[in-house]
């Protein structure tokens, strides 16, 4: 962008606008550096990862959906039934199963938000009262 100037007035013009652009630019570079700054920090970072690995969008968070469903399935039925040789049994424990499994996959948003909830209950520190 070539800028012609003629005369003293606008090149002080020029001048003063130019100032006003370094202003601005200089407090979002620093505001910039702020920020990314606080990113690097540990705990930031942990909880970065984190956050992308129970995203319910990402491949690996519907992994985790799906294996906590499946796990919780199996839990349930070895819970409730124990170890079953008979077939009505199997069958009951399989139907089990399953419906623990997709009510758990299904409900996985819900049963996230209960469980930080209670998190953040147990460990919130407690305020002082005057």
């Amino acid at each position: 962008m070539a800028i012609t100037i003629s005369n003293t007035h606008e090149l002080e013009a020029a001048i003063v606008e130019l100032e006003k652009r370094q202003v601005i630019q200089r407090s979002i570079l620093v505001s910039q550096w702020h920020e990314t700054k606080e990113s690097f920090k540990p705990k930031n970072i942990l909880k970065d990862a984190v956050h992308r690995i129970v995203d319910p969008e990402s491949p690996l968070g519907m992994v985790l959906k799906a294996a906590g469903g499946l796990s919780m399935g199996f839990l349930t039925q070895k819970l409730l039934l124990g170890k079953t040789h008979s077939l009505p049994s199997k069958i009951l424990g399989t139907a089990l199963n399953l419906t623990t499994t997709g009510t758990i996959y299904s409900n996985a948003e819900k049963l996230k938000a209960y469980g930080l909830a209670i998190y953040h209950n147990l460990v919130k520190k407690p305020t002082k009262t005057a």
